[in-house]
Parts: structure tokens; sequence; C-alpha cells
């Protein structure tokens, strides 16, 4: 016999709702402690959608890791790291030095997939995209920024791309030249720099 069974009933639901209630109490701290530390707010996609945690983890504690796994294939580097990125923005630091890394051909795989993120995250979490840009910007790397220029002009034009799927273009694949929004967002002599895209648009005189 448990030490419940010789309680009268009353104080035998005490105990079960105290205990409930700590419960309760301790998975709300967790909550907050995760939430204090950015998760909360880091997603750009559903639960559903999110890459496990404990891969974003073993990613963070060696970012090298992941061109292994890829083993030079640039589409699947540039699907994986996209899949981190909306799933925790916190790993930005982490891509740092996973660039450091990486070749040429690698840097602009993960340029395409930095670009791929942003776009994900513009209708759910514009902070978030923002930072996206502002870390391609400041990396100041001319292979990334190939990449993830590349990858603007690739979505521009397909309509089954995520930026169709973002934005709700309705641009078709026969489009030969890239349109106003596109080349707003290049800059320079020979439009190749890349600009702020989140930059408010002039008010028409």
């Amino acid at each position: 016999m448990n030490a419940m069974s010789g309680l009268p009933l009353s104080l035998r639901q005490r105990f079960v709702d105290r205990s409930l209630s700590a419960q309760a109490a301790i998975g709300l701290a967790l909550l907050i402690a995760v939430c204090a530390a950015g998760r909360c707010e880091a997603q750009c996609v559903e639960q559903s959608d999110r890459v496990p945690v404990t891969v974003v983890q073993a990613f963070q504690s060696e970012p090298a890791s992941l061109l292994r796994d890829v083993r030079t294939d640039r589409s699947k580097l540039t699907g994986r790291l996209a899949a981190y990125l909306v799933t925790d923005i916190s790993i930005l630091p982490s891509v740092r030095d996973l660039i450091s890394e990486s070749s040429n051909v690698e840097r602009a795989a993960i340029g395409m997939a930095l670009r791929r993120a942003q776009l994900i995250c513009v209708p759910r979490k514009p902070e978030t995209a923002q930072k996206i840009s502002q870390f391609v910007q400041k990396l100041a790397d001319s292979a990334v920024s190939s990449g993830y220029s590349a990858e603007l002009e690739s979505v521009e034009f397909d309509p089954n791309s995520v930026a169709g799927q973002t934005t709700g273009s309705a641009q078709t694949p026969s489009a030969k030249k890239p349109s106003g929004a596109a080349s707003s967002l290049m800059t320079g002599e020979w439009s190749t720099e890349i600009s702020d895209p989140f930059i408010p648009a002039p008010l028409p005189q």
C-alpha cells in the first residue's frame, strides 16, 4: 500500500493538485528560459518545418561538420543551411565560422542559403530577414555576395520558387530581364553591389 492510499480523499486531491501545479510551474520556467535565450523569437517557420534542436546545436558546436555531411553537394549545402537559419537565426555567428572554413564554391552556396532563408523569414519575421541582410553586408565576402545575388535572380524568374510563394509573385518563367524591384536591389556603376532591401522606396515626385 502506498503512502497516498492512507490519506483522506480531500488530502489526496490537494496533494495531486499541488503536484500538478509544481509541474506546470517547472514547465513555465523552462519556457521562459528558452524564450529568454531568444529561441521563441528565432523561428521563421512552423514547428513541423523546423530542424530538430539537437541538429542545430550540433552545427553550432562544429559548423564544419555540415561541409562533411553534404560532401561538396552545393544544393544540399544551400538547403540544409537555409533550414537551420529559418529554425534559429542565432546560428549566424556559426555561419561566419563555416564561411571561414569553406571554399569559394561553398561560400557561394552559403550565400544562396542566406538569401533563401531571408525570403522565407520576410512574411513572419521581417526583423529576422533584416538581420540576414545586414549579416551579408557586414560580411563583405565576394563569393557569399555572388551566391546571394544569384539566388535573388533565380527566385525573381521562377514563379514556383520561395520568393513566388512568400510574396505572391506572378512572374512567368519566360521573363528575360530583371523587374524594377530586382534592379532596385542592386547598386553601383554596373549594378553588381547588393543594396539594403529594407530601405524605404523614395516617394514619387
